[in-house]
């Protein structure tokens, strides 16, 4: 549970007590604000109830999310009998998940594809759960990091031949990540534009030079 919700009780000490309950944490792992903070009125008449929102701190939904997502690999690689283990690190806006173990390279081949399976595989499951939050990204010893450099260059290189030749250039069928990436790393540039191409699995970016006015 991620999203603001308001609280009243008698006191505000019993309003965060309701919280914690409701929400399944300690007070520690809210920020509270405090709306009203209640009042016994005169021989019990017009007596007002503390009123507080609370939401959960972020690193709490991080912690949250990351717990819930190793449970579900630990659970699915000991089912495939998988010689896997899945270790998590919280960013500052989303979790990251690194698979180590003898099979980890089952996850690295055909570009990745299967690490993409598996992590929207992973996201879905973790939603379910706790509903839409933070993202979780799921890596392999730096694949995600050394495919993304790859896919740069790639868009760069690209780049700099259309501009050159004057016609556009088409580079393989991607993810939507990793079209994602090279729109991101042409974004601002005067000289050439991307443009999504083709269908289904065989959905790539298209670089053409830019139109002369």
């Amino acid at each position: 549970m991620t999203e603001e919700r308001i609280f009243e009780a008698k006191t505000v000490d019993q309003a965060i007590e309701e919280a914690c309950r409701v929400m399944g944490c300690l007070p520690e792992d809210l920020e509270i604000e405090i709306l009203e903070h209640g009042s016994s009125g005169l021989f019990g008449l017009g007596a007002k109830k503390a009123k507080i929102k609370a939401r959960l701190k972020p690193e709490k939904i991080l912690s949250e999310r990351a717990n819930r997502a190793v449970m579900f690999l630990k659970e699915l690689f000991l089912s495939g009998e998988l010689k896997l283990e899945p270790q998590a690190e919280l960013a500052e806006d989303h979790v990251v998940i690194n698979l180590t173990g003898e099979d980890r390279e089952i996850f690295t081949q055909n570009g990745g594809l299967a690490l993409e399976a598996l992590e929207f595989l992973v996201n879905k499951v973790v939603a379910r759960r706790l509903g839409i939050g933070p993202k979780i990204v799921i890596d392999v010893n730096g694949f995600r990091e050394e495919k993304e450099k790859e896919i740069r260059e790639m868009a760069l290189k690209a780049a700099e031949k259309a501009k050159k030749t004057g016609k556009p250039v088409s580079l393989p069928p991607m993810s939507a990540r990793e079209r994602r990436l090279v729109h991101m790393a042409l974004r601002g540039r005067k000289d050439v534009e991307t443009r999504s191409a083709g269908q289904g699995e065989r959905r790539h970016v298209v670089i053409h030079p830019a139109r002369r006015k």
